[in-house]
């Protein structure tokens, strides 16, 4: 899963780095959605597997998510400089298999809607 979030950085840094003057900002909250609906996906699921039912609030779960994964994200491709290897590594560069990376957020929301309806459910 993490090669995954280096991918999207790599691809995502590159493309803000065309348009904006700080291009880490836009990848690190784009990465921090992604992550906290991945998170909330795998509660649903460990709480739909073993029957557990209300236990948290999605909603705030969903506000305050966003901004821990952002504040890890900063930490870890910035101030650890995880980033810079990154972007040095040209293997991270999946060329024209690249619009894949653009189906990553909106599957990761989708399984995020589909774990919460069938935990609603049960």
């Amino acid at each position: 899963m993490l090669r995954i979030y280096k991918l999207n950085y790599y691809y995502f840094f590159l493309q803000s780095a065309k348009k904006n003057n700080d291009p880490e900002v836009s990848v690190y909250l784009m990465l921090a959605i992604m992550q906290t609906s991945n998170f909330i996906t795998v509660m649903n699921m460990i709480f739909l597997i073993f029957k557990i039912h209300n236990v948290y609030d999605i909603r705030k779960l969903a506000i305050i998510g966003p901004i821990t994964f952002c504040i890890f994200n900063y930490y870890y491709f910035t101030k650890r400089g995880n980033g810079k290897i990154i972007m040095e590594d040209n293997t991270y560069n999946l060329g024209k298999y690249s619009f894949l990376l653009y189906l990553c957020l909106p599957l990761s929301m989708l399984l995020l809607i589909v774990s919460s309806y069938f935990y609603q459910e049960s």
